[in-house]
């Protein structure tokens, strides 16, 4: 069976390249100066103040941040996609498919380094971009240093929670970004070139792209085991129960527990991806993905939203009040109150006639009605006339009468047209 020859892709004029080029070189420009006028505007505001040092720090960390997750980004996809190139069949069966992409194959190969390049710089720039703005995490993780606080579920020094954790988030976020991207460019280029064929009748994997996707996706797998045991000691910042901010009581009988166990089934579903590059089908693999996907709704979401529907809410201040306890000792040690001498004081509940006459001029003035409650009653008093209502809350006002100054609750009475019933909502009553 002969292929046709494949249509050749449209070239664009050289007039479109030169408006192109001048199009994405002010683009360029323009962003470059925009960021150097905000950069200057805030060297000024710092030198003025007197804490240039500052500014360096925070800029030589961005420009760092950049260049290295840059680079690390960018010949990361990069080196895939020149992974995937080289491990291109050298021998392409038949079909419709292919023939459709060869087409394709005949413009890339000539631009391959051209596109390459450009791929790796956008990534690199992306992704340096998107690193510079956390420069104030790694600077925390950096010069962190303990604050000899033990936090009282995981036993280790509360400055784990506030330096740690956050930059290891934060590296995990970007290992994510790079394998999804790798895997992503990595396909694509063995679709194109061949090695993936979703078409074909027999092997619709070449052994390349089965190697090669098989360990990305168990990197991939493998970082997601590690987000589950970061998963557990992020469960300090919940706010379950919507009063206290802390692991509550589901958070550490259910979804602790939970998150160990998937943290275990990632790192299985890894090793059978890793294995599946000795056997020749994703079966194994694609089992134990639906293995972890299955976990995490049912151990992950059904289990702990059970115990938190039928444990915890029908007894909740039991439940949760050793968890609120650890809240309150908290917040008293971050305030400084966690040390107060606490003194029982009794009142004394008897007076003498003296006393009593040195407050006469007191007494008077001591307010016995609330007005924030006496509006209801305000209102039955009107109740022959319901067309009438007062506010909510009520003013205090004072009025000399017969030379004292005496405290009077004082209100509007306006007109309520929602308790006006049967004539009385027309003009004829």
């Amino acid at each position: 069976m002969a292929m046709r020859p494949p249509m050749p892709m449209p070239a664009l004029s050289r007039r479109a390249r030169v408006i192109l080029g001048v199009i994405a070189v002010l683009v360029v420009v323009l962003s470059i100066l925009g960021t150097l006028t905000t950069e200057y505007v805030d060297y000024l505001w710092f030198a003025e103040t007197g804490y240039t040092s500052v500014f360096w720090t925070e800029l030589s960390t961005r420009v760092v941040l950049f260049l290295v997750v840059g680079a690390a980004t960018g010949l990361a996809v990069a080196g895939n996609l020149i992974l995937a190139y080289r491990s291109r069949p050298a021998f392409r069966p038949m079909s419709l498919e292919q023939q459709n992409l060869e087409r394709y194959r005949v413009a890339i190969e000539p631009r391959r380094k051209l596109l390459l390049i450009g791929i790796g710089i956008a990534m690199a720039v992306f992704s340096g971009f998107s690193a510079q703005g956390s420069w104030q995490t790694w600077l925390l993780w950096r010069n962190g240093t303990e604050f000899g606080i033990t936090d009282p579920q995981f036993g280790m020094d509360v400055s784990f929670f506030a330096f740690d954790y956050p930059f290891y988030r934060l590296v995990l976020g970007f290992l994510f970004a790079i394998v999804l991207l790798s895997l992503a460019g990595a396909a694509a280029v063995h679709y194109v070139f061949g090695g993936i064929r979703l078409q074909s009748k027999g092997d619709r994997f070449s052994s390349g792209a089965r190697l090669h996707l098989s360990v990305l996706l168990g990197v991939f797998v493998l970082l997601k085991a590690f987000a589950y045991y970061l998963d557990r000691f992020g469960l300090v910042f919940s706010d379950r129960n919507g009063i206290t901010t802390g692991a509550s009581y589901t958070d550490v009988t259910a979804l602790l527990p939970a998150k160990t166990i998937l943290m275990f089934v990632a790192a299985i579903c890894a090793i059978a991806f890793f294995a599946n590059i000795f056997f020749r089908n994703f079966a194994l693999p694609a089992l134990a993905l639906v293995l972890l996907i299955v976990s995490s709704l049912a151990i992950g979401g059904a289990y702990p939203a059970i115990v938190q529907q039928f444990i915890v809410r029908p007894n909740a201040d039991q439940r949760e009040a050793p968890y609120i306890e650890r809240n309150i000792l908290a917040t008293r040690a971050a305030y400084g109150i966690d040390e107060v001498a606490y003194q029982p004081y009794v009142g004394e509940t008897e007076l003498a006639v003296s006393e009593l006459r040195n407050d006469e001029a007191t007494l008077p003035n001591a307010r016995l009605l609330d007005p924030n409650v006496l509006s209801d009653t305000f209102t039955q008093l009107q109740q022959i006339r319901n067309v009438y209502g007062f506010p909510e809350r009520l003013d205090i006002d004072r009025y000399t009468i017969d030379g004292e100054v005496q405290d009077f609750v004082v209100g509007v009475r306006e007109l309520d047209s929602e308790a006006l019933t049967g004539n009385q909502t027309t003009w004829i009553n």
